[in-house]
């Protein structure tokens, strides 16, 4: 009877499963229109900043080149102290470089690895997050490749020869001038020369009330030969001199807290680089960059020196 009882509810329930089943097998599917369509559409991180966006912004230093880039930030209002960040990762962890060279090491982890005057540049690319190959060692948040004008970006193809001198003046407190000269000394070479000097008093914020230690001195002269070889070939050598120097707190990339002491300090960089090309056609492209930089920083709480000459 038992078994009887068993077998019985084996056999109700695989019906009323297979009954379930059936129902289900023989309902008709939505048709296309009521069904809800999600579309996830991905946005490439990269971005390229030309030589006419900077003219735009009319940009005097990196913050004001990223003003407009979110993924993009850059801290510290002196030069010296200024670091660049992408999504939050600092410069230390980015693969930065400036006409291929790059810019590694740290002097103090409160001063900044790239200063630049806008002026110079043609174009900066920017890769905000790890992922490509192409940018090289060390880019665990990203790259920023920063390229230098030649003389021959300058020229129109019937000039020989050209100068800009500029001066601004900055509403709090402070000014620059600068001046180049660039021309062509052949047919496939030009020479560039750059020179620009910038006097800050501290400045003031909304309230009107005196920023301490941001007061600054920047002086910077670059000296650059490119040109052609053949058909395929592109050569190019700089060679880049600046200094900053200024009373600045014991941590430049902070705010000056009232009653803090302030340090005489300076940070020195200079930079040789040496650049080849082959461009055959659109499958040999070819890049070699043989570079030194020697960068120092002096000053601080306990007037220290720090001192780094990289090479690749």
């Amino acid at each position: 009877m038992k078994n009887l009882t068993l077998n019985l509810t084996l056999i109700s329930a695989a019906c009323a499963l297979t009954s379930g089943l059936t129902f289900a097998a023989t309902q008709e599917p939505e048709s296309a229109d009521t069904v809800e369509k999600i579309s996830v559409v991905g946005a490439a991180s990269n971005l390229v900043i030309t030589a006419e966006d900077l003219e735009q912004f009319q940009a005097n230093d990196l913050a004001d080149i990223f003003r407009t880039t979110p993924s993009v930030a850059v801290g510290g209002s002196v030069g010296v102290a200024q670091k660049i960040y992408i999504r939050g990762l600092e410069d230390s962890y980015l693969n930065v470089t400036v006409d291929g060279a790059q810019q590694t090491s740290t002097l103090f982890h409160h001063v900044g690895r790239v200063t630049l005057d806008p002026d110079l540049l043609k174009q900066i690319d920017v890769q905000a997050g790890a992922g490509e190959a192409t940018s090289g060692p060390g880019a665990i948040g990203g790259s920023i490749s920063f390229k230098t004008k030649d003389a021959q970006d300058l020229l129109r193809d019937d000039e020989q020869f050209g100068g800009r001198v500029k001066a601004n003046y900055f509403s709090n407190n402070g000014t620059r001038l600068s001046g180049s000269v660039y021309g062509k000394v052949s047919d496939d070479w030009g020479l560039l020369g750059y020179y620009s000097t910038i006097n800050r008093d501290n400045m003031e914020n909304g309230d009107g009330e005196e920023i301490l230690g941001s007061a600054a001195d920047q002086d910077l002269l670059f000296l650059k030969g490119s040109g052609t070889i053949g058909e395929h070939h592109y050569l190019s050598f700089s060679v880049e001199q600046r200094d900053e120097e200024g009373e600045f707190s014991a941590r430049p990339n902070w705010m000056v807290a009232e009653g803090a002491a302030l340090y005489a300090s300076e940070a020195e960089r200079e930079t040789y680089v040496a650049n080849y090309a082959f461009d055959y056609d659109n499958a040999v492209y070819l890049e070699a960059t043989v570079y030194q930089t020697n960068s120092s920083f002096s000053g601080g709480r306990f007037a220290w020196l720090a001192d780094i000459d990289t090479f690749g």
